[in-house]
């Protein structure tokens, strides 16, 4: 009995444990080889998913590859306009969410190119990047040089750059079954053609609200009224009192120390940039042996041309090539390009040897160089050295700070600690104003600074944050006053301007309807506008996608005028008045006379025709293949940076 159930208990154990090893192997396996692993595939391609094991198939999209298109975008707006978004600000337009759907539509067609055996050959990316116009260098040839250097310059791997040009090759033998002549059918395309090209001359009155001057002063009652049922145009917002430590390149600036040499370096490394180089029209005749080259010289020192000498000792008549006008860097490094460059205007006393030959050389003109002496840009590449130098500087110090505020310590007493100044800032609202309405909080960091002392609660400190521009700053919000409704006596100078604007738009609304009534029924709008006291104006010729502001003719009051025939008027609310628009002249498109830009227009209509089919298609082998986005990862990647550790 013992030994029988020695045995069952071992068999109940051997059944238990195999149990949990499968429910492990099911449910949990999965989980614990993840542990501590974060998954960086934000989205999926095709594929099958199973539960617990994953994909099968399909193409992953990481979010590295997001992340470098997001900052790609961001490089462009920089050279653009010269500012960087921070991660917050360009994440609020959608950039983020557009770098996504980029990468997935390029993984998207890849497994199109894959499905349809649409192979791109290393030999076509090569003669593709090759006749790229923007890879060439001086001799009109591809320049492997200034190809890696512009990919550098654009923050884009080699390897990224030869994968694009691949598929864009390979997309347009996918799209290319979309053909874009004669898309558009001829009755839409002249239709469209005609209302674009159609012309209209108004007449315009502009009628300022401030010509109604006899507005009545508001009853208690009436302001009353008004106020109470407009108590959000007056209510009082929240302001808040803040200081803050804000480190910049400034605050280290004294600490960088550049020597003399170190200025002459950049300097040299930076010639090109201080003067231009001398340039040399030249033209050469080749020779196979010295006494060629030496009998042309002696023929062109007895009187002849250049020309003359060169058919006559060799035979060519197109001896003689013109090099035009070169820099010293446009010809081969060597005796060639040492001579060319050392010789006077003429035709050179000897010969020059080089690899290909004897070269009688003849200098046509000389445009000599211009050179910025090195002291007067001293100080230029002194300070251009500091500010190159001081980031490091600043970081040293922003971790030297982040260490102090890491020791339980507040913000004020690690400013103190590193001698770092605190500035304060008295009862600002969200637009970093005063409640006068004057701006308070000035710099290229006030926006960064406002946002994160309206976004720290009261008596406490910030992180540490960084700016778009490489700046650093800590804020503490001091105090806190909520924002209220105010009783009517502590606006009431606000609320009586806003009642007589009010009333005072009215009465100029009804003058304007009863001389648009007027300019309506048949009766001249030069009349109508004398007896406002007002002008009449005639616009140009407009379009309906032009304005004439000299003329009172904005982007609404162009709307109107499209919309009505000639004779009839309407008046366009614009921001403090109104304008009266009436048609006076509409001149038609003669499609016989505008052939060429019709048919101009008509290649321009099937070319986005064919965009929107190869959209459509797009969209059709997305949803062939189905793309699964994970919003975690994706969401956790755009987060507010961190500062540096």
């Amino acid at each position: 009995m013992n030994k029988f159930r020695k045995y069952a208990g071992y068999v109940v154990m051997t059944l238990l444990m195999g149990t949990l090893i499968i429910s492990f192997a099911l449910w949990g396996i999965g989980d614990m080889l993840n542990m501590g692993r974060r998954s960086t595939e934000v989205a999926h391609v095709g594929g099958i998913h199973i539960p617990v094991y994953g994909w099968v198939g399909g193409t992953s999209v990481s979010i590295d590859e997001v992340r470098e298109r997001f900052n790609q975008q961001l490089d462009q707006i920089q050279r653009q306009t010269g500012q960087r978004p921070d991660t917050a600000q360009a994440a609020r337009f959608g950039l983020n969410v557009r770098a996504l759907q980029d990468v997935v539509q390029r993984a998207v067609i890849d497994a199109a190119m894959a499905d349809y055996g649409i192979v791109v050959s290393d030999n076509q990316v090569r003669e593709n990047i090759a006749q790229n116009p923007a890879f060439h260098g001086a001799n009109g040839k591809f320049d492997p040089l200034k190809y890696r250097n512009l990919l550098q310059q654009a923050r884009v791997s080699e390897a990224s750059y030869v994968a694009d040009v691949r598929r864009e090759i390979g997309s347009s033998e996918l799209f290319g079954v979309v053909r874009t002549e004669g898309l558009a059918p001829t009755v839409l395309r002249d239709d469209i053609f005609k209302m674009e090209s159609e012309r209209r001359i108004a007449e315009t009155v502009y009628v300022p609200d401030s010509i109604v001057t006899d507005v009545p002063k508001p009853t208690a009652e009436e302001l009353g009224k008004y106020f109470d049922a407009n108590k959000a145009r007056f209510q009082i917002p929240e302001y808040r009192s803040f200081s803050y430590v804000l480190l910049t390149n400034a605050d280290v600036m004294d600490q960088v120390k550049v020597t003399p040499e170190q200025v002459r370096q950049e300097y040299e490394s930076r010639a090109a940039e201080f003067g231009t180089p001398e340039k040399r029209d030249v033209d050469q005749a080749m020779a196979d042996s010295e006494d060629k080259a030496k009998a042309i010289i002696a023929a062109v020192k007895a009187g002849k041309t250049l020309e003359e000498a060169t058919k006559e000792v060799t035979g060519s008549a197109d001896g003689v090539i013109k090099l035009g006008l070169i820099q010293k860097k446009d010809l081969p490094a060597g005796a060639l390009a040492d001579e060319i460059f050392k010789l006077p205007q003429g035709v050179a006393p000897e010969p020059i040897k080089s690899p290909l030959g004897w070269h009688v050389v003849r200098i046509n003109k000389i445009e000599p160089g211009k050179v910025t002496p090195f002291d007067e840009v001293k100080g230029k590449l002194e300070q251009d050295l500091k500010n190159q130098l001081a980031p490091d500087l600043l970081i040293k110090l922003v971790n030297d700070f982040d260490r102090e505020l890491g020791k339980d310590g507040s913000m004020a007493d690690a400013a103190k600690a590193l001698g770092l100044k605190v500035h304060s800032v008295d009862n600002v609202d969200e637009r970093g104003q005063d409640p006068s309405g004057k701006q308070v909080v000035l710099g290229t960091a006030a926006a960064e600074l406002i946002k994160a002392a309206f976004s720290t609660r009261e008596g406490n400190d910030s992180d540490l944050l960084e700016t778009g521009k490489g700046e650093y700053y800590v804020v503490h919000t001091e105090r806190i006053t909520p924002s209220r409704t105010p009783v009517l006596s502590e606006v009431e100078a606000k609320v009586t301007q806003a009642w007589e604007g009010e009333q005072r738009r009215k009465l100029a609304d009804q003058k304007v309807k009863e001389a648009v009534d007027k300019a309506g029924s048949g009766t001249d709008l030069a009349a109508v506008a004398k007896e406002l006291g007002l002008e009449v104006r005639t616009t140009k010729a407009v379009t309906r996608f032009d304005v004439d502001t000299a003329n009172h003719l904005g982007r609404p009051a162009t709307q109107a005028l499209f919309k009505l025939p000639v004779g009839k008027a309407q008046a366009v609310r614009v921001a403090e008045g109104n304008v009266i628009v009436r048609t006076k002249e509409i001149q038609p498109v003669d499609l016989a006379k505008e052939k060429e830009q019709l048919e101009r227009f008509g290649g321009q209509l099937d070319g986005m025709i064919a965009n929107d089919l190869v959209a459509q298609l797009l969209a059709a082998l997305r949803a062939k293949y189905g793309v699964t986005v994970n919003e975690q990862v994706f969401e956790a990647a755009f987060q507010s940076q961190q500062p540096p550790q």
